[in-house]
């Protein structure tokens, strides 16, 4: 019960990330780039987002976490392919598992929704895209907490 507990504050904190870092540092064209305007700071609180992944049992959202991790440590500026590559998988893995998810597939669907605004002609998609994406992964575990939670508190 107590690690239910852990993910549903990690599930909060990671919708604060998303809305804390560009109150406090100002919009980029990618969350990545916080990455150069705090290179100590982004690790640890990416890092602290991809904890709630590895809270899962499944095998899947353990990768993810472990991508979200590769993200963090290597910054796009001096690592670009490694943090590129890493970042693609983990979006697309996590629209994967979502949209493989029979429960909670709505999440999934809305991910990959999502994914045509990389395609639009602005300097911000990518952070757009982020932005989105990323409310939508912590309010899918979100959601998959408290189905757990009640599904303890019954028995």
């Amino acid at each position: 019960m107590k690690r239910l507990w852990l993910r549903f504050t990690l599930c909060l904190y990671a919708v604060m990330y998303t809305i804390g870092l560009p109150l406090i540092l100002g919009i980029e064209d990618s969350y990545s780039d916080y990455h150069n305007l705090k290179p100590i700071i982004f690790p640890i609180v990416t890092i602290g987002v991809s904890l709630g992944l590895w809270l899962h049992r499944s095998r899947e959202w353990k990768l993810a976490a472990f991508l979200l991790i590769i993200i963090a440590c290597f910054n796009n500026d001096d690592w670009t392919i490694i943090h590129n590559t890493s970042a693609i998988l983990f979006f697309i893995l996590s629209s994967y598992i979502m949209i493989n998810d029979k429960r909670f597939r709505l999440f999934g669907i809305m991910s990959i929704l999502a994914y045509p605004l990389l395609f639009i002609d602005i300097k911000e998609k990518l952070f757009i895209f982020e932005a989105i994406q990323i409310p939508i992964l912590s309010t899918y575990h979100l959601a998959r907490v408290l189905y757990l939670l009640k599904l303890k508190t019954k028995s």
